[in-house]
């Protein structure tokens, strides 16, 4: 009989499918002076709990923060502990990634009648998904995600799409250039971020780049110049978001078939 199998014998745990009464003790409230004591058993370890740690340590502290060591600090073992389970850093990061991309809001049915609307919906749910996460949106630069929540997503927009009647190619160009688009939003973003700028910070500066470019030669820099306010009004936020938005869809569907009369 091996060690589980005793235990339950003794009753010390249920077996697989019914749980076993407890045996009898002739003194069960008397503890054995002469038995150790028992090291309580750390937490099972899982790579779950490693993903759940290291996207703590990305909120807090960034993604150069978010290694292995750190990681096992947070999760109170050491880094050699968490290779038996994520192979290396780069796993973790995949996985990591994969874990932010399962926030995202995906259509429900797709739409013929607004696969446009649709469309812009998941890149608005790139954008913010990125943008809660510190700077996460960098290591999804010259990186193909292909975990399980990337690939819904990716049949998701494939989907919408493909109710849009638009090209199989401009639909694989489109699954790249429309996260490419969220991504770098949300990178620069970040950056933004990190500075600790306050707002009125960034207003003064934008103001500072009206004048200077209202104060350029106009021999030289006509078009510039006379566009100083159109070109430092709406430079960031939103506003430029959703025009970029707009523009990447529009652009899509000027591809779809004309409508048959």
């Amino acid at each position: 009989m091996d060690d589980d199998a005793f235990a339950e014998f003794l009753g010390h745990r249920p077996p697989g499918s019914a749980s076993m009464p407890r045996a009898p003790r002739l003194h069960p409230t008397d503890p054995d002076p002469d038995r150790p004591k028992r090291t309580p058993r750390r937490r099972t370890l899982s790579q779950k709990a490693i993903v759940d740690a290291a996207v703590r340590v990305l909120d807090e502290e960034g993604l150069d923060a978010m290694s292995m060591r750190r990681v096992g600090e947070e999760l109170e073992t050491g880094g050699a502990t968490l290779y038996r389970l994520v192979a290396s850093k780069e796993e973790l990061l995949e996985l990591v990634i994969d874990r932010v991309i399962g926030d995202l809001e995906l259509p429900g049915e797709p739409d013929a009648n607004r696969w446009e609307e649709q469309v812009k919906e998941v890149v608005r749910s790139m954008r913010a998904v990125l943008g809660a996460h510190k700077d996460i949106a960098r290591a999804c630069l010259a990186r193909i995600p292909l975990g399980p929540n990337a690939l819904r997503g990716s049949e998701a927009l494939i989907g919408v799409m493909r109710a849009g009647r638009l090209p199989d190619q401009a639909i694989a160009y489109a699954c790249d250039l429309l996260p490419l688009f969220a991504v770098a939003t949300a990178y620069e973003e970040s950056l933004y971020a990190n500075l600790g700028l306050a707002e009125e910070d960034m207003s003064r500066y934008t103001d500072d780049i009206r004048t200077y470019f209202a104060a350029l030669p106009l021999d030289r820099f006509p078009h510039v110049a006379s566009l100083a306010g159109p070109l430092t009004a709406g430079s960031g936020g939103d506003e430029r978001f959703e025009f970029g938005l707009e523009v990447l869809v529009r652009g899509l569907a000027s591809l779809a078939p004309p409508d048959s009369a």
